[in-house]
């Protein structure tokens, strides 16, 4: 059989009435038990015909008028005696109420207060830096309490993921440092020691190098404002399409270039948005097909509303995504081809931003695989009023 979860406002009220039902019950019947032996006892010590004239008004029978005498010659006596004793045994017996109160309120309240001590020390684990799983807390039948122990679980497990992607960001970044200045250094020390020339060659070489650390630079930057809610600053209406067309028109020189034809279909797609952080997301993504899928030789870019949202779509005929790996395409510096981003000037950043920007909007970013090949990136805005 299930109980029903309690508050802990109605858990108190049951408690509270409970222990005062409890002490009531104990004062009443202990006192009664207590008169009943004072009254056994004050009529084994009357005398003979006191005894009889008490026994005969208890049946309901008239006593000698001797005996009524000699009971009512001792009566006060007794009476008064037994009044004190039946003070005194209302006031023991209402201390022993309370103290046992007590000490059963005490034990429930630390049954009650198990999982918040439980709560106590794992809080203090975490503030120590110890985010490891251990004991899953054991919540009561409290609801405020089982709510405490679901919400401080969740804040754990999204603790320990977020101290898994710092440890995971930070080797990445180090691993993404540690190329361009090894080469730097190399270089210094190699024309330091008039290994090489000290030309225009190589100091145009180590400007390479110093771009990319650069632009490594600019984007942790960039996602590190996405981090703290300051991606987005200037919200306006816009269309979507008269951004794309922009962006794509400012684009054209490098994608003639690499050889890429353009397939527009900029259907009117209003919505709002931090004008320049999209336009960064839309050449984040037309220049991923630049460097990476231009052997495709067809880039498309189309926007409209789809459900009543207003979308953007960026279409490549390139090698697209392994299967089953385009949700990895967005995270932090992964790569189909380990060494893609160096031989091509990325950083591997650039999903990882561009759905930042997405996310800013309060959008949704998603990358599929293209029917005839390829990959498809579509980003989903909220529908405008």
């Amino acid at each position: 059989m299930r109980f029903r979860r309690l508050s802990l406002s109605t858990m108190t009220a049951i408690t509270i009435t409970t222990m005062l039902i409890f002490a009531v019950a104990m004062v009443y019947y202990g006192v009664s038990w207590y008169a009943d032996n004072i009254q056994e006892r004050a009529i084994a010590g009357l005398s003979p015909d006191a005894a009889k004239a008490f026994s005969d008004i208890d049946r309901g029978v008239m006593p000698d008028h001797q005996q009524l005498q000699a009971l009512l010659d001792v009566l006060p006596v007794v009476q008064s005696a037994g009044d004190d004793e039946l003070v005194a045994s209302v006031f023991v017996f209402g201390l022993a109420g309370v103290l046992l109160c007590s000490l059963l309120g005490y034990i429930i309240s630390r049954r009650i207060a198990a999982p918040l001590r439980e709560l106590t020390m794992a809080a203090q684990r975490m503030a120590a830096g110890d985010f490891s799983s251990g004991e899953k807390v054991k919540a009561n039948r409290i609801v405020e309490i089982v709510f405490l122990v679901d919400s401080f679980d969740s804040l754990k497990q999204e603790l320990q993921m977020m101290e898994r992607r710092l440890k995971f960001n930070t080797m990445a970044v180090a691993h993404e440092l540690r190329t361009p200045l090894t080469i730097l250094q190399g270089r210094l020390h190699g024309i330091a020691d008039d290994i090489f020339p000290l030309d225009k060659q190589a100091i145009r070489h180590l400007i390479v190098q110093v771009e990319g650390l650069a632009r490594l630079v600019d984007d942790l930057r960039t996602l590190s404002l996405a981090e703290t809610n300051s991606l987005v600053k200037d919200i306006e209406p816009l269309d979507l399409a008269t951004e794309c067309a922009a962006v794509v028109e400012a684009a054209r020189p490098l994608l003639d270039e690499a050889g890429i034809c353009l397939d527009l279909s900029l259907d009117p797609a209003p919505a709002h948005g931090d004008r320049q952080r999209l336009r960064q997301l839309l050449l984040i993504l037309i220049d991923n097909v630049r460097r990476y899928a231009a052997s495709g030789k067809n880039l498309r870019c189309s926007t409209g509303i789809r459900e009543g949202r207003p979308f953007v779509a960026i279409e490549d005929r390139g090698p697209g995504f392994p299967p089953g790996v385009e949700a990895h395409g967005i995270e932090l510096f992964w790569r189909t081809e380990p060494s893609r981003a160096r031989t091509t000037g990325g950083t591997g950043l650039g999903l990882s931003i561009a759905r930042a920007i997405a996310q800013a909007h309060n959008s949704d970013m998603q990358i599929a695989a293209g029917q005839d090949g390829g990959t498809i990136v579509t980003v989903l805005f909220k529908a405008t009023a």
